[in-house]
Order: C-alpha cells, then sequence, then structure tokens
C-alpha cells in the first residue's frame, strides 16, 4: 500500500474473540496509583488477587511503585499480602528493594513476609555463569546487540541475549551498556519484558529476560497478515500500557526510542510486552526536555522525522513509531516494503508523508487516532495516557458492534 503526503488531517474479517478484561486492567491502576480506577475494577468482581502470567498481583506492583494508598486499599479488600510471584517474591520483597519503608512497615503489619530477604534490598543483578545451562543453548532469534538464546536457569526457560563484542569489549560502552541494564531490571509491569540479570562471565556479555515462546509482534504478523479491529485495538492497549509505564518512570521518563514489532513480544496468555531498552535513554528533562539523538539510532521504518532530521527530541518519538505499528496491525504489514527504510524515513521527514488509511480498514476512530500520533509537530502528539483513554473507548464501541453483529445472526 503506497504512502500519501498529509495534507491536512471490504474485505470483512471475522472478529477474534479473545479475553480483553481480566486483571490487567486492576494491574494497571494499581501500578498508576490510581484508586477509583482499583475500586471500579473490584467492584466489577474483579478479584484483587488475580495475577498476570508472572503471578504478579495488583499489591506486588503497588508495592513496587510505593502507591501506600492503593496496597491499604488492596488489602482491605482481601489481596494476599504474600502471593508470591514468578521470581520468588512478595509484595514486600518489591516494597524493600526500591526503599518504600511505610508499604513495608503496613505489610509487616499484616503479615507480609519476604522470602528473597536481603536480595530483594540489593536486587540480584549478576548471575552465576554456572547456573545458567549455556551448553544446552538454542539459538532463537538475533537481536539489536547479538544472538538470542533459549536456556535454562535454575530450571526455568530464559531468554539469554550476548552483546557483541564491539560493544562487550569497549570498556566505555560497556559500562554505558550496563548502566542502561540496571535502570531496567529496576522496571516492574504486566506489559514489560521482565530482565532478570546479567551473567558473570570474563570473555563476553550475557543477560537474561523471560523468555515468551510467542515470538514478536512481527512474527504474528508475518503469519497472520492483517488483524481484525478487536484485536489490534488489544495489542495496541498492550503496548500502549507498557510504554505509558515507561514515559512515567520517575525520577525522570524513560524513552524506548526503538519501538517497532520486533520488539514487542507475546506471552502464553496472548497479551503483548515491551522489550530491548538497549537503544533507551532517561530522558534528562533539564531546559527544554529534550537532548539529542543521531539519525543513526533506531530503525528507519518506525522513525520520527524529528530523529532522521538529527533534531533534539522528547517521548513523542515513541507515540510516532507506535503509531506506525497500530497501521501495520490493521494492513498487516508496514506500507511501501519495496522501498528502502531509509528512503522512507526520509520522505516521512522532508515531505510529510504518511501511510495511507482507507475507510474499509480503518475505522473512523483509529484514523483519527493515527494521525495525531503521528503528527509532524512533536508537541502535537498525544500522551500514551490519553492514548490509553481513547483506545478503551474504542474497543468499548467494537466489543458492542460485535455483540450486536452475533446477535443479528442468530436471530436470522
Amino acid at each position: 500500500m503506497e504512502e500519501e503526503r498529509q495534507t491536512g488531517p471490504s474485505k470483512k474479517i471475522r472478529p477474534q474473540m479473545i479475553d480483553l478484561e481480566g486483571p490487567y486492567r486492576l494491574l494497571y491502576c494499581s501500578s498508576k496509583g490510581d484508586k477509583e480506577g482499583v475500586t471500579q475494577e473490584i467492584e466489577k468482581g474483579v478479584s484483587p488477587n488475580l495475577a498476570d502470567y508472572d503471578k504478579r498481583t495488583a499489591l506486588h506492583l503497588a508495592s513496587c511503585e510505593g502507591c501506600t494508598e492503593i496496597v491499604d486499599l488492596l488489602l482491605q479488600k482481601g489481596a494476599d499480602v504474600n502471593s508470591i510471584d514468578r521470581w520468588g517474591r512478595t509484595p514486600l520483597s518489591d516494597a524493600r528493594s526500591f526503599g518504600h519503608e511505610e508499604i513495608c512497615k503496613v505489610l509487616e503489619e499484616h503479615g507480609g513476609t519476604d522470602p528473597v530477604g536481603l536480595d530483594s534490598q540489593n536486587p540480584c543483578y549478576e548471575i552465576d555463569h554456572s547456573e545458567v545451562g549455556m551448553d544446552d543453548k538454542t539459538l532463537i532469534g538475533e537481536g539489536a546487540f547479538g544472538a538470542v538464546y533459549l536456556v535454562k536457569w535454575r530450571g526455568t526457560e530464559v531468554a539469554a541475549k550476548t552483546i557483541r563484542s564491539s560493544v562487550a569489549s569497549n570498556p566505555k560502552a560497556k559500562c554505558t551498556f550496563l548502566k542502561e541494564l540496571a535502570l531496567w531490571q529496576g522496571l516492574r509491569h504486566p506489559n514489560i519484558v521482565q530482565f532478570l540479570g546479567v551473567v558473570k562471565s570474563s570473555d563476553r556479555l550475557i543477560f537474561l529476560t523471560e523468555y515468551l515462546r510467542n515470538g514478536s509482534l512481527y512474527d504474528i504478523l508475518k503469519k497472520k497478515g492483517r488483524l481484525d479491529p478487536l484485536t489490534a485495538v488489544a495489542y495496541a492497549l498492550d503496548i500502549a500500557r507498557g510504554m505509558n509505564y515507561l514515559h512515567q518512570h520517575k525520577p525522570h521518563a524513560i524513552i524506548h526510542r526503538d519501538l517497532t514489532p520486533r520488539n514487542v513480544l507475546q506471552d502464553e496468555s496472548g497479551r503483548l510486552k515491551v522489550t530491548d531498552f538497549g537503544l533507551s535513554k532517561i530522558a534528562q528533562e533539564k531546559a527544554y526536555g529534550s537532548f539529542k539523538m543521531t539519525g543513526g539510532t533506531g530503525s528507519y521504518r518506525y522513525m520520527a522525522p524529528e530523529v532522521y532530521r538529527w533534531e533534539s527530541y522528547g517521548k513523542s518519538v515513541d507515540v510516532f513509531s507506535f503509531a506506525l505499528i497500530v497501521h501495520e496491525m490493521f494492513q498487516g504489514g508496514p506500507s511501501n516494503r519495496a522501498e528502502s527504510p531509509e528512503a522512507v524515513a526520509d520522505r516521512r521527514a522532508y515531505e510529510n508523508s504518511r501511510p495511507s488509511l482507507p475507510s474499509h480498514v480503518y475505522p473512523d476512530e483509529i484514523k483519527l487516532l493515527l494521525r495525531g500520533c503521528w503528527h509532524g509537530e512533536p508537541e502535537s502528539r498525544p500522551s500514551f495516557e490519553k492514548i490509553i483513554t481513547d483506545l478503551e473507548l474504542i474497543q468499548e464501541k467494537l466489543q458492542k458492534k460485535a455483540i450486536g453483529t452475533c446477535c443479528s445472526c442468530c436471530i436470522q
């Protein structure tokens, strides 16, 4: 499909019935400190003890993020104070890791325990090489910085990412990279891939993350092609929630800078998680809240115009990339596949070119959202918090439409 210059502003697919409810909104609201949202979900009948694929509950996330009021509310509603996640951590483990003393006191008063002890106060950063089965590794792909292998760590399948020698052998580059990984290690969110640690090794740099066997969004689109609107919007919400968590990180926002379908993975429950922050930087919000980023950073096909033009940038570069990913989910792949990614980026930067939005593929609300997200003026793009609100409304409308269609079929 050709792109068109932005001057201003079919084939039917059966909707795929997927679980659009569950604990995820409760988890999102708990991590954000949204008391009203948490209350609404619990009043709907959502259990305060429901967990995500990693067995992390709302109490885990609220304790991790320092949301004391949410911790109190969840405990009042019957949340299990000693629920254990996939890594053997309780809410108290998380509260101690991030120095939330008031929450630690509240959890302890309710019988909270910390099975990982001192490790939670000094989060495990290095993993002994003998604990990782690198001899039995299986190559599963190539990442931004090197090969990715499936290995076992303490009996659990995890992804081992090896870093190219050009980075690992350069002391300054290695130090910078390790700082990025240390930042990633502190992140906890249902839509963020969990970083586990760095493997101690004298000759190379290896780090471990959780393994998501369903592969990347790139793999999904390559296999399935165009997604039905309900699925596309559900996936878009997953990505937006993960990115909103990064952008609202304190004390500085985390900008991904290379948000692409390959850097969005799917877990066994069908949820998407954002990964690979090796190209991320903490947005040092000084002066104008921006800093320089070279045009060679990130993937050209998803690159914001200001990045390609070597201009200063902010969090909205990720919003631009997000819009192109959403566009691909509805279309089944990128536009102008025959054209080189750099040529596409050049036309978007200097000719205001954008992918076309045919009405038989894109609902009006999605077209409006995408045009806002890939706006040429960075400050005019919406925040991910606003995007989530818009997508939830779109999702609700599509669900009602799908139910109406099903009812009509039954009547006939």
